[in-house]
C-alpha cells in the first residue's frame, strides 16, 4: 500500500512530508534548500502516489491511501502539455559490499521501466545513465581507501568538522583537478556495452533498455572508494567539466531530470552543498530550474533522520524526494517501480516547462 502525507506546503501534492528539523552543523546556513526531515515510512518506503481514500496511519496522521499509482489514460490524439524528454541519472555506490544492492536494483528496474512508460505521455524521449560514487580510485582498479580511510563512514554524519574534511580531502579528486581514468568515476557516465547512456522513447519496445541497465547496474562493481560521494557525483554529472564524457545525455528545455541514488553510506563530498546544487540548477536553467529536477533514492535510514548532506541535496530542489531503506530489498520494486514512475509521470505532465 502506498501512503502520502497531507502536506500542502510540499507543492503539487507529489510527496512525503514537510517536517521541522535542525540543519546539520556542516551545512548550517547553506541556502541550497530546506533543512527539514521527516516523512511517513511504510516498510522503509516514503512514496507519493495519487490518492483516492483517507485512512489513519500508524503515527496517527491522517493520510490518503491508494492501491497503486494513477495511470494517465489520455487519448492518442490529445496534445499533452509538459515535457518532451526525461533524463534519468542513477548514482550507484560502487564501493565494497554493494553487489547485493546493485543486483536488487537491477532486478527491480524492469518494473520501473514498465511503470514509467505507463505513466508518461506518448512520444517522450528517454535517456537513462549511471554514474558512480567514486572520486578517487584509478582505472587500474587499485585498492583505494577500502579499509584504511582516515574517517570511518559507519556513522551517519561524516565530514562535519574541519579536521574530518581535511582528512577526507586527500581522497577527493574532482574532474576539475584531473581525470583519474576510471569508468563512471568523477561524475562521468558509466560506459556499458559501448554506451555511456541508453536512449529510447516511450513508443518503442523497452526490452533493450531493461537489458542494458540490468547489466550496467551490476557491472559498476565494488572497486570504488569507500568514501562515497554521491552528491558530488550527481553534480559533476551535470557539470560542463564533464561535457565531453557525458555529451548528449542531459537535455535542458522541455526535459525533466530525475536523479536516483543507491548507496548504503552517508555522503562524504567535500565541497559546500551550494556549489553542488548550483551545478544542477545551472544545467536546468532553460527548463525552469528546480521545477524540472526530481530526486529519489534507496539510502541508509539515518540519512534523512539525521539530515545528512545527501538528504539536504535531495531536498534542495522542487519536490520532496521519494526514498526507501536500502536494506529493504523486497521493497525495491515498490520504490523504484510503480511509485517512482507515477511521480515522474505526474511531473512530466503537470510541471510547467517553458
Amino acid at each position: 500500500m502506498y501512503v502520502r502525507l497531507l502536506a500542502p506546503a510540499c507543492g503539487l501534492g507529489l510527496l512525503v512530508a514537510c517536517g521541522d528539523a535542525t540543519q546539520s552543523t556542516s551545512e548550517a546556513g547553506d541556502p541550497s534548500g530546506p533543512a527539514t526531515t521527516g516523512g511517513l515510512t511504510t516498510g522503509g518506503v516514503v512514496v507519493p502516489p495519487t490518492s483516492t481514500t483517507t485512512s489513519t496511519g500508524s503515527s496517527g496522521t491522517s493520510v490518503p491511501t491508494t492501491e497503486g499509482p494513477e495511470k494517465y489514460d489520455l487519448p492518442d490524439d490529445e496534445e499533452v502539455p509538459g515535457c518532451g524528454a526525461v533524463d534519468v541519472l542513477f548514482v550507484v555506490d560502487n564501493s565494497k559490499s554493494m553487489a547485493q544492492y546493485q543486483s536488487a536494483l537491477a532486478d527491480a528496474f524492469p518494473q520501473f521501466v514498465d511503470a514509467m512508460i505507463d505513466n508518461l505521455p506518448k512520444g517522450v524521449d528517454l535517456h537513462v545513465g549511471i554514474t558512480t560514487t567514486d572520486f578517487y580510485c584509478t582505472g587500474a582498479g587499485q585498492a583505494c581507501c577500502p579499509d584504511n580511510c582516515p574517517v570511518g563512514n559507519t556513522q551517519c554524519q561524516i565530514g562535519t568538522t574541519p579536521e574530518e574534511v581535511e582528512a577526507i580531502d586527500q581522497y577527493y579528486l574532482p574532474p576539475t583537478s584531473g581525470d583519474n581514468g576510471a569508468n563512471g568515476s568523477q561524475g562521468r557516465l558509466f560506459v556499458h556495452d559501448g554506451m555511456a547512456y541508453f536512449a529510447t522513447s516511450t513508443d518503442v519496445d523497452p526490452a533493450p533498455l531493461k537489458a542494458w541497465f540490468t547489466g550496467a547496474a551490476t557491472a559498476a562493481g565494488e572497486q570504488g572508494s569507500s568514501l562515497e560521494m554521491p552528491v558530488a557525483a550527481a553534480a559533476y554529472a551535470t557539470s560542463a567539466t564533464n561535457a565531453a564524457a557525458n555529451d548528449g545525455f542531459l537535455r535542458d528545455k522541455d526535459a525533466v531530470l530525475l536523479v536516483f541514488f543507491l548507496t548504503n553510506d552517508p555522503d562524504a563530498s567535500v565541497e559546500v552543498l551550494s556549489s553542488y546544487t548550483a551545478m544542477v540548477r545551472d544545467a536546468k536553467a532553460d527548463c525552469g530550474g528546480d521545477a524540472c529536477i526530481l530526486t529519489a533514492g534507496l539510502i541508509k535510514k539515518c540519512v534523512p533522520a539525521e539530515n545528512q548532506k545527501l538528504w539536504q541535496f535531495m531536498k534542495a530542489f522542487g519536490e520532496e524526494p521519494i526514498w526507501g531503506d536500502i536494506e529493504d530489498k523486497a521493497g525495491y520494486v515498490e520504490i523504484v517501480g510503480e511509485a517512482l514512475a507515477a511521480t515522474l509521470g505526474d511531473a512530466c505532465i503537470h510541471i510547467p516547462i517553458g
